[in-house]
């Protein structure tokens, strides 16, 4: 009986993490597409065309609801030449803010 509570609890915290997974992903393609055009309005080069994910952790989103919060990391370039690193920070699914590094223009 205790084995197949443990298989359960296992198969469920698998299951969990697939889901946190495949939630991520589409985090992901939110946060590239919010540092697609920052780097537009600004006249910037996002490098790689990528971003990855570097920090997961939870913060008092609206109305104190417990939120998952994400931060991602992406390269730039202003001139083409030097490369500097941005960062877009998630609250769920909302944009909460995107930081630069100071570059040249």
């Amino acid at each position: 009986m205790a084995g197949y509570l443990l298989d359960l609890l296992l198969l469920g915290a698998v299951a969990l993490g697939v889901v946190f997974w495949w939630q991520t992903q589409g985090v992901r393609q939110l946060a590239y597409g919010a540092a697609q055009r920052r780097c537009d309005e600004l006249g910037l080069q996002l490098l790689d065309q990528g971003i990855m994910l570097r920090g997961v952790g939870l913060k008092r989103g609206r109305g104190g609801r417990i939120s998952v919060r994400r931060r991602f990391v992406f390269e730039f370039s202003s001139t083409g030449d030097e490369r500097y690193c941005g960062e877009v920070w998630m609250l769920d699914q909302r944009l909460e803010r995107i930081d630069l590094e100071p570059h040249r223009l």
